[in-house]
């Protein structure tokens, strides 16, 4: 009910400012000329953000962060095997994912190079695509912040 209202909202305005672009007056069309300019700066503006975090995607940015957890993995199973043995399995587990995800960023890092130095001008989406290696990697430290607690809580 609330996504249709919603959707009505916005098919509503865009109406309104094409209206106003063609056919409003001086004032109007200045008026959805400057608004229409604002939406491309907005474009603009997201569009290198995510150039950047591509870049840094690529440059290693998520490699550190993957090593980070699991020299934090290492500490807790150092941890775990001096005072209770019952999170190792949960340790070795996220250990596991974190040696796959490394794997992955491996492989996409290289099939990028590749296409780089090729200069291909097309990159196969679902090959190509780091949105479902950065979810991967926020649900790992989600679920070692999660064993963290776990850990605290039981001392």
């Amino acid at each position: 009910m609330i996504k249709s209202l919603l959707k009505l909202i916005a098919i509503l305005i865009v109406g309104i400012l094409i209206y106003n672009y063609f056919l409003g007056s001086p004032s109007e069309k200045e008026g959805a000329q400057k608004i229409f300019k604002e939406f491309k700066d907005a474009g603009v503006a997201v569009k290198g953000l995510l150039q950047s975090e591509k870049a840094k995607f690529d440059a290693g940015k998520y490699d550190k962060a993957v090593n980070k957890i699991g020299d934090l993995l290492q500490g807790l199973k150092r941890n775990a095997q001096e005072y209770d043995g019952q999170y190792l399995q949960r340790i070795d587990d996220l250990e596991k994912r974190r040696v796959e995800l490394s794997q992955q960023l491996s492989e996409y890092q290289q099939e990028n190079r590749s296409i780089n130095n090729s200069r291909e001008e097309f990159i196969p989406k679902g090959s190509q695509d780091s949105s479902k290696l950065k979810q991967d990697l926020q649900r790992l430290v989600d679920e070692t912040g999660e064993l963290v607690r776990d850990m605290e809580s039981s001392n």
